[in-house]
């Protein structure tokens, strides 16, 4: 018997939900989507083919429902753990979905509302935190812990024996080196290389990674400052 199941959220990610369930359902009918829960539409309207049935602060009126949430992008990280805590939801509520297409490792734990889908590799050893989630064909190597309320976008690639602090972005096609730590509510941009720890709170692009200036302009290394001079 399917159990009803709530999405947080009606942006870009809510497709790759439903694609989730989905093929989750293909496999073993486990959940029925009730339809949404977002801020920014009015309830009644529909999205998807579903309906939006109020605002986040409403989950309380599904006792009944698991949730899931699609809310996080390099716009909004930071502000994930006070967006899911205006819910009033504990983190038992959260279903744990993994697309049938990921690999993870037997010997990997997965935190509470975690969302892992198709062609993500998660290695062995790993820990992922709560409501954490790894988009569409990341990798995340052994021995790597992730920190809760993080975002690997698609493609991103975490090498083993990485740390990386709770609610952290890691941009789309980026590549972190082994043994390495990443600071919280760090941003990693799109496509970056990482080879050095960051400090927590910075935002870093480029190959190698280098942090972005107040400005937005990229900290140049001392070896730049030299050849500029």
């Amino acid at each position: 018997m399917s159990r009803p199941i709530l999405i947080l959220g009606t942006a870009g990610n809510a497709h790759d939900i439903l694609d989730l369930v989905e093929a989750l359902n293909a496999m073993t009918p486990t959940w029925d989507v009730a339809g949404f829960l977002d801020d920014a539409r009015p309830p009644g309207t529909r999205h998807l083919g579903l309906e939006v049935l109020g605002p986040l602060h409403d989950a309380g009126s599904f006792p009944d429902h698991a949730f899931v949430n699609s809310i996080g992008s390099d716009k909004s990280f930071r502000r994930l753990p006070q967006i899911l805590a205006s819910t009033g939801l504990a983190a038992e509520r959260f279903a744990t979905l993994v697309h049938p297409s990921a690999s993870v490792s037997s010997r990997a734990r997965l935190g509470r509302g975690v969302v892992v889908q198709h062609g993500v590799t998660v290695g062995g050893g790993t820990v992922v935190g709560d409501f954490v989630t790894l988009c569409p064909a990341c990798t995340v190597g052994h021995d790597t812990c992730i920190g809760d309320y993080t975002i690997l976008a698609p493609r991103a690639v975490v090498s083993g024996f990485v740390n990386i602090d709770p609610n952290c972005y890691i941009g789309a096609a980026s590549v972190i080196r082994q043994n390495l730590r990443i600071g919280e509510r760090v941003l990693v941009g799109t496509g970056a290389v990482v080879v050095r720890e960051i400090a927590p709170g910075a935002t870093v692009v480029g190959n190698p990674a280098r942090p972005l200036a107040p400005s937005g302009e990229r900290i140049r290394s001392r070896d730049e400052e030299e050849i500029l001079r």
